[in-house]
């Protein structure tokens, strides 16, 4: 491993987080120019941009015969975006931002039942260790359903889900060309950063799906994390849920999916790996569900607080690390 190699490792993650910045500001634009909820615009535009990292990963990794990378990654950013991504930006809110929303609406509702819909498929699809073309096509049918599903129950409730504020003069091109430089900015700075990350996680000698798990997994949940963050600066709650909720639906749907699609040949992933992994998706999403319904400020606190404890954790068992 060479100084080179981290040097890139460094510019891959400046880059996806400047694009991630980039995003965000353009996502606000695009919601109040076009008098779209700012948790759907986040959902949307954030959510499958910040998953576009984890989207090329899935890609390239299947084309070199890699797909566990892949479904590593997926796995793993989701547990990253609620662990890491959502506690943390959580921990920067004020009592007083909590207060703002004061309950879930009906919509974010939907979306938080088809995320632990989805996540609980998961396990019989997987159970095999292998995820097959047939596996993903059902994927893909979920997630037309989910657009389907939206556009009946709530898209034609505008009163309730837009914006009603619609004071942006910015034009429709320059605020595209904004976005499409963003994720631009994000595509490049993943590539870079996964082509450096696998190098330095062989010389440390460690599988391709820990791999997926761990490094790859926290470097593309960087988008998120520097999106969120964002967003909480702004104290703006709906499109912290929306990226969350969002990011997650989409790796599950369309990187997984895409692992199984393109990849032929693959390497059957451990039963006992398998279980633990979604065992702590399923306990982030817990997690996650109790502490957006609460808006308790003390208990909102101690379980963001918990959740990067528990994150440190499963990521040191990974590597079979004692602390």
């Amino acid at each position: 491993m060479t100084i080179s190699t981290l040097l890139f490792f460094i510019l891959g993650i400046a880059l996806i987080s400047y694009g991630a910045n980039v995003l965000v500001t353009s996502t606000q634009n695009i919601s109040e120019k076009y008098n779209i909820s700012y948790f759907l615009s986040s959902f949307i535009f954030i959510g499958l941009a910040t998953s576009s990292p984890e989207i090329v990963i899935s890609i390239l990794s299947s084309l070199d015969g890699k797909s566990n990378i892949a479904i590593g990654n997926a796995l793993g950013s989701n547990i990253a975006n609620v662990a890491l991504v959502f506690a943390l930006s959580y921990l920067f809110l004020m009592k007083s931002d909590l207060s703002v929303n004061k309950k879930i609406d009906k919509e974010t509702y939907g979306f938080i039942l088809f995320l632990i819909i989805i996540s609980l498929l998961m396990i019989p699809l997987l159970a095999d260790g292998i995820f097959t073309f047939t596996e993903s096509i059902v994927l893909i049918a979920a997630f037309i359903v989910l657009i389907f599903l939206y556009k009946k129950l709530y898209y034609s409730n505008d009163s309730e889900h837009k914006k009603t504020i619609s004071n942006n003069h910015k034009s429709g091109l320059t605020i595209a060309f904004v976005t499409i430089i963003g994720v631009t900015l994000l595509l490049i700075g993943t590539e870079i950063f996964l082509t450096n990350s696998i190098l330095i996680a062989k010389y440390i000698g460690v599988t391709d799906y820990v791999i997926g798990l761990s490094i790859t997994a926290i470097g593309t949940s960087i988008p998120e994390l520097a999106s969120s963050i964002e967003s909480a600066r702004k104290k703006n709650i709906d499109f912290i849920i929306g990226n969350i909720l969002g990011s997650n639906i989409f790796n599950f749907t369309i990187v997984i999916s895409a692992a199984g699609l393109i990849s032929m040949a693959q390497e059957p992933l451990l039963m006992g790996d398998l279980i633990r992994d979604m065992i702590m998706i399923l306990i982030t999403l817990i997690c996650f569900y109790i502490i957006i319904k609460n808006y308790n400020y003390i208990s909102t606190k101690i379980l963001c607080f918990s959740l990067l404890v528990l994150f440190v954790i499963y990521q040191t068992s990974l590597y079979e690390i004692n602390i």
